[in-house]
């Protein structure tokens, strides 16, 4: 940068590490020192066991070693060279380029759901036209098979990752597209155990900044995709984005309402009635359909008393087919994925999961016996994957594409991410990118100009003993998970959730695979 004319401008650039967050001249002159925050070495797998006997594998965020690179500082023809670097990684050149597959389709309508924590192989590892791994399914098909039945038909997506390591940075990379230097900064600080909260979703300490006039911090400079909706005109409806309440002690009492949204922007369009994350409220009313209320502690929330968060959109739902007033950006929340652990009295982890499942089904179900079916598009992701168990990356993840204009049966082993996610929902409802992220993330390339998949789904009910289960005292680390924050995102250590819900599905004398971090590959690799 020419810092010396009267308007200062940059003249170019020099690659560098992954996250670079200082730089400063060496005292000579003829060098510069660049601290990277993530390091510059790749990332490889998680092979050696650490811990009491081996018995625990490395966490995400400790894998994060930052370097120091140390460059020559450059004479003019360098840095122009290495500004054409620069901009080839960061694939700036591509934007121009890149192909909109999505361009025509007649989608009108798009759903976005958001689950919890799960990676690739825990759910779809069995499915054998995919890329998996079967020894490390935990919730296979017959705990998912509204999720089996989905990927078979519609399309399996076994090169697929979340942007994020946790549930903090993965709502802002699933909603923006990108997270904000203060949540960079802040994540391994809160999830090292150094007294920071989680300060993301709208709340910095408790507090609901954005309601009080006060900058989010935690919040991307883009904004999120529901400020993109309101800058393109495109109506939205929220069901459990960026909502908290009033029920725990320890949140802050100047909050303005229940269940509300934590943003000025989506006030309007909330659904208060929904209820935030909260493993102790079903996602779908199984328990109602199998008489098992010992699986639920809240048998009913909101002013309309509905018993499951599905049955609460549901009510909602029959409103807009009948008027025929549907938005166009549907956002929902579907959060028991996550699980209770062993947590003594709550619904095992296979029937938290199960509940999700049939939950999801139901949606698809629904949505697909109306008139909007025709027009509609459903994109399924997790916010993140937990550090979880996956043979080829700890941060590969299921997402689930469901339309009438996906091709059948498809398996489609390119390379996709959240912001893959963000951007093709972003081109069907004809929004410009929010970021140079979403901007050059490749756009799903599945579709049909026909409605050629257009039979309603049936969605499936997992087995009612699965769905019943509850947790005994008995069971593995039941008393760790008893100690366990349930109703707060990410409350809970990712490497205790994992070794809980292992040994609690796998078996207590099972050894846990290893965390595995990988270059990502490409489709032909």
């Amino acid at each position: 940068m020419n810092v010396k004319s009267p308007i200062p401008h940059v003249l170019g650039y020099i690659p560098v590490g992954w996250y670079p967050t200082s730089v400063v001249v060496a005292p000579d002159g003829k060098s510069l020192l660049v601290a990277n925050a993530r390091g510059n070495l790749v990332r490889t797998p998680n092979d050696v066991a650490q811990g009491p006997k081996g018995a625990f594998g490395r966490y995400v965020n400790n894998l994060l070693e930052g370097t120091v690179s140390r460059v020559l500082t450059p004479d003019i023809k360098t840095l122009r060279e290495m500004t054409v670097q620069v901009l080839k990684n960061n694939r700036v050149a591509s934007v121009a380029n890149r192909p909109n597959p999505v361009a025509g389709l007649p989608v009108k309508h798009v759903f976005y759901f958001i689950k919890e924590n799960r990676t690739y192989d825990q759910i779809l590892g069995d499915m054998k036209k995919g890329n998996g791994d079967p020894s490390l399914v935990m919730f296979g098909q017959d705990v998912t098979p509204n999720q089996h039945a989905l990927a078979d038909r519609f399309v399996l997506l076994d090169n697929y990752y979340c942007c994020a390591d946790v549930s903090a940075d993965g709502w802002n990379w699933s909603t923006s597209g990108m997270i904000s230097e203060y949540t960079a900064r802040n994540v391994p600080f809160n999830y090292g155990g150094h007294g920071r909260r989680y300060d993301s979703e709208g709340t910095i300490n408790g507090v609901q900044v954005d309601l009080e006039g006060i900058p989010d911090v935690s919040a991307a400079p883009c904004g999120f995709i529901w400020d993109n909706c309101l800058r393109n005109n495109v109506s939205f409806r929220n069901y459990g984005f960026f909502v908290t309440d009033l029920e725990r002690k320890t949140k802050d009492t100047t909050m303005k309402q229940y269940n509300a949204a934590t943003r000025k922007a989506l006030a309007k369009s909330t659904d208060e009635g929904f209820r935030e994350f909260d493993m102790n409220y079903a996602d779908s009313n199984a328990w109602v359909e199998l008489n098992a209320p010992d699986t639920v502690r809240m048998k009913q929330y909101g002013p309309h008393e509905s018993p499951s968060r599905y049955a609460e959109w549901k009510r909602e739902w029959d409103g807009y087919v009948q008027r025929g007033d549907l938005p166009q950006f549907i956002m929902i929340r579907l959060p028991r994925d996550h699980t209770a652990g062993t947590d003594p009295g709550s619904a095992s982890p296979r029937a938290m999961v199960a509940d999700n499942d049939y939950a999801l089904g139901k949606f698809v179900e629904d949505i697909s016996k109306s008139p909007y079916w025709k027009s509609t598009a459903i994109f399924v992701v997790e916010d993140d994957a937990q550090n979880g168990f996956d043979h080829v990356d700890a941060h590969r993840s299921t997402c689930f594409v469901i339309s009438p204009y996906v091709k059948r049966g498809t398996v489609d082993r390119r390379f996709y991410n959240t912001d893959s996610t963000l951007a093709t929902m972003e081109n069907i409802l004809k929004m410009p990118p929010m970021n140079r992220f979403d901007a050059t993330a490749p756009v799903f390339d599945f579709w049909t100009s026909k409605p050629l998949n257009i039979e309603p789904y049936k969605a499936v009910r997992p087995s009612g003993k699965i769905l019943r289960e509850v947790n005994k005292a008995t069971a593995y680390r039941s008393k760790d998970s008893a100690r366990m924050i349930l109703d707060v995102a990410d409350a809970v250590p990712d490497d205790l959730m994992n070794d809980v819900l292992w040994h609690a599905v796998m078996g207590t004398h099972t050894p846990k695979p290893p965390i595995r971090y990988s270059l990502l590959r490409e489709a032909d690799d």
